[in-house]
């Protein structure tokens, strides 16, 4: 099950870290690839380019403790999705003449055009408010829903009070949707 490269690596310990980390972790980075991606079948291969990076990075992962290593971890299999998610964009923009295979055809039915680019018009927008938030409130709303964790996992990462966990979480919802309801006011009266 595990990926190749891990038996590659010559230091047993080395070998065993990766190894229990790729176990470990192999469902949420799975998750987050698909996330980012939308695409099964590719998930496998980019949990696997994560791990070969992780594998440059063993120093730094055995230094952190688990909570700060998720985070790496996550961080990781984000980047090489999002690079992924990159590469595929660019290819996308290329002109192939002589195609004789519609693309349309491998459009799913079941979602419009529309619907596409107003998913991802919503995204770029919540996306744009998030960056207006404070540091604090960024990383409450990242670890709560990009993370899942818990708001006890909250408040131990992040060094705050248990009993307040939610209300920081509901204050950080309350100006996100502050600023994106200030957005669609300001699009409304151009």
């Amino acid at each position: 099950m595990f990926p190749v490269i891990i038996s590659a690596i010559e230091n047993d310990d080395d070998r065993s870290f990766i190894a229990q980390l790729y176990e470990q972790y192999y469902p949420i980075m799975k998750k987050k690839a698909y996330e980012l991606t939308r695409d099964y079948s590719i998930t496998d291969d980019l949990v696997n380019d994560a791990i070969i990076k992780l594998i440059k990075k063993i120093p730094t992962l055995r230094s952190l403790d688990c909570y700060k290593r998720t985070t790496y971890i996550v961080y990781t299999i984000r980047s090489v999705a999002i690079n992924h998610n990159r590469q595929q964009a660019a290819k996308s923009k290329k002109v192939y003449l002589g195609m004789s295979d519609d693309l349309m055809d491998s459009i799913p039915d079941t979602i419009t055009i529309d619907e596409i680019c107003a998913t991802k018009e919503d995204y770029r927008e919540l996306g744009e408010a998030i960056e207006q938030l404070s540091e604090r409130d960024r990383s409450l709303l990242y670890n709560k829903y990009n993370l899942e964790l818990s708001d006890t996992e909250i408040a131990k990462i992040m060094d705050i009070p248990i009993n307040n966990v939610r209300v920081y979480l509901m204050r950080a919802r309350q100006r996100a949707l502050k600023i994106l309801t200030r957005r669609d006011t300001v699009n409304e009266n151009q």
